[in-house]
């Protein structure tokens, strides 16, 4: 007697849901290819590209060489 042999089915799990980083709504990824998206639409991706100019346009942000470092001038006043 042979054993059976059975089709492999493939695993699906449910897709996380995925929460934007500008709005904060939940939202599913339209393609599993690739990394996972950060904003829900166009529209908010526009937004975050907007917000990134405005704050890198402030005065003494910019001077500090990139946005995610303090400027020198808060370092040393806050040493003291």
């Amino acid at each position: 007697m042979t054993t059976p042999t059975h089709a492999r089915t493939p695993q699906i799990t449910p897709t996380p849901k995925l929460h934007c980083a500008c709005c904060g709504r939940p939202f599913t990824r339209s393609s599993g290819r690739g990394p996972a998206p950060l904003y829900c639409s166009a529209d908010c991706r526009t937004q975050i590209r907007i917000r990134q100019r405005v704050w890198l346009n402030r005065p003494g942000y910019a001077a500090s060489g990139t946005p995610n470092h303090w400027d020198a001038r808060f370092e040393t006043a806050c040493a003291s």
